[in-house]
Parts: C-alpha cells; sequence; structure tokens
C-alpha cells in the first residue's frame, strides 16, 4: 500500500493497481517468504511511505520509504 495515497497495490499475487509499473514477487524457497514490490521506470509521484501487512491472526505490519533522486551526468566541456 502506498500510505499517502491511500492506494491498495497489491494482494498476495495479484496486482491491484492499474499502475504497469508495479510488480510483486516473493521467494517460495525463503522459510519466512519475503515478499518485494517492484517499481519499475520509478518517477517523483512514486516517492513517500509504503506499508506490507500480512494478516494472520495477528496482524503483522511493516514500513518502508521510497526516496526518489534525480540521476544525472554532467559532462565537462557542456
Amino acid at each position: 500500500m502506498h500510505f499517502e495515497q491511500s492506494a491498495i497495490l497489491t494482494v498476495h499475487n495479484h496486482v491491484i493497481t492499474r499502475n504497469p509499473r508495479i510488480s510483486v514477487t516473493h521467494d517460495k524457497h525463503d522459510k519466512h517468504r519475503t515478499w518485494f514490490l517492484h517499481i519499475n521506470n520509478v518517477q517523483e509521484e512514486d516517492r513517500g511511505r509504503y506499508m506490507c501487512q500480512i494478516n494472520t491472526v495477528t496482524a503483522k505490519t511493516q514500513y518502508g520509504f521510497v526516496k526518489v533522486v534525480e540521476n544525472y551526468l554532467n559532462l565537462l566541456g557542456d
């Protein structure tokens, strides 16, 4: 979930958002079943806090923050 936009991005393996840059994967061989949110072609609007929630007997929540930094190359003589 993109926290500031209150936008649910994925539920389990299913991508909910219509944004084609968003995908989700997990490591089936990891006993903790680690999940990964992928954002391709990152844009400034992707900046912010993200929340991952696992709904078990007691819900577990973890937050992460995405900071977007512009990458540029300044050539000498330009």
